[in-house]
């Protein structure tokens, strides 16, 4: 007896390349995975020179305001994350997992940027931090809310203690104390994109298949309508985008084996806070040099075409079917009166991550 089952496969070895300064759709060459890369030129402003020490001796750095340049224009707010290594600001930047970061207690870092200072919320950290009323000193809002910041999380890599010797450093100091004590771990956030497709309640009822759930972390995938088939929700309507959690359904054309092949249109991606970056050389090498943090998250939209299958295909039962006790038919053979049963393969697309890409890669356009 032959009857249809589940058989799914990928668009040819779909992925996508992610990066901060934009998303292009790629494929996989002998096994080389489409991945991830982000890079930039690093800008500094003025900052507050803090007085304090660290297990080394007294020290007193400029927490200088850093900003991470990218392609589009942005400046992201970014921070240092290792207090006695300088910062290379000629050299190119490339993102790393944390665990190529040579730096400890990283979920509290997170924990504290998440509440800390991200570039345009100065006024509302110091007011939490009960220093708005305090004498800056010729200071600026910013200013201090970035130097609170970026002593609370030095007191974290480098064991600092700040001296807070004016009433700048008070203020500094508030903002400090108020971040680590409102401030918990969060672990390394999953910086790799991923969509995969779960199937296990996939039933068929005529031409219709599904209930499929969407597994993602894209904000949202929008794409146009297969040939052969229409993507539709639970009450028939048509649906064009996915979010993660969604569930979705296939109804064919026609009562028969088949693939569709769905086109995206546009991806939305929140870039989270927490991505660590290391300086490079002109070969993409690893430098010795500070490392840094993105403080902020941003949500971007962009154009980018995957295509992934979904296919139908004929395969032997792998089990004896149910037979009914008067004609000694199958359930499945009777299920097929008046049209074949259909069932869609999961729909899968593994995204990974390329830890390092060309230079001349990280700023293109998609």
């Amino acid at each position: 007896m032959m009857t249809k089952a589940l058989k799914g496969t990928m668009a040819a070895a779909a992925g996508v390349a992610l990066g901060l300064t934009g998303v292009t759709a790629a494929q996989a060459q002998d096994g080389e995975d489409a991945g991830i890369s982000a890079a930039g030129n690093v800008t500094l402003e003025e900052g507050i020179r803090l007085n304090g020490d660290t297990p080394e001796g007294s020290q007193s750095p400029e927490a200088t305001m850093i900003g991470l340049e990218l392609a589009d224009g942005e400046t992201r707010t970014v921070y240092c994350i290792q207090l006695q290594v300088g910062l290379e600001q000629d050299l190119i930047h490339e993102e790393r997992p944390w665990e190529d970061i040579p730096v400890e207690d990283l979920p509290m870092v997170l924990g504290v940027l998440v509440n800390g200072y991200n570039g345009d919320n100065a006024a509302e950290l110091l007011e939490a931090a009960g220093v708005a009323g305090e004498d800056l000193e010729g200071f600026s809002a910013d200013q201090v809310a970035y130097a609170g910041t970026q002593s609370a999380i030095w007191s974290l890599t480098d064991g600092w203690v700040l001296d807070s010797a004016d009433n700048a450093d008070v203020a500094v100091q508030g903002v400090q104390d108020y971040l680590i004590a409102n401030s918990e771990p969060i672990d390394e956030p999953d910086f790799e994109p991923y969509f995969e497709v779960d199937d296990a309640e996939a039933k068929t009822e005529g031409t219709t298949v599904g209930p499929f759930t969407v597994g993602t972390n894209f904000d949202e995938i929008t794409f146009s309508q297969p040939e052969g088939a229409t993507i539709v929700d639970e009450n028939g309507d048509e649906v064009t985008s996915f979010t993660d959690g969604q569930q979705f359904y296939v109804k064919f054309d026609k009562a028969e084996t088949a693939t569709v092949k769905l086109v995206t249109d546009t991806i939305i991606w929140t870039t989270p806070a927490g991505r660590t970056f290391v300086p490079v050389d002109g070969e993409g090498a690893d430098v010795e040099g500070q490392r840094l943090i993105l403080a902020e998250k941003h949500t971007s939209e962009y154009n980018a075409e995957i295509e992934f299958d979904i296919a139908v295909e004929e395969v032997p039962s792998e089990s004896p079917k149910p037979q009914l006790p008067t004609t000694g038919a199958s359930l499945t053979t009777v299920a097929s009166v008046g049209g074949a049963v259909l069932l869609a393969g999961i729909v899968a697309m593994v995204l990974m991550r390329r830890r390092a890409a060309a230079r001349a890669d990280w700023g293109s356009d998609a």
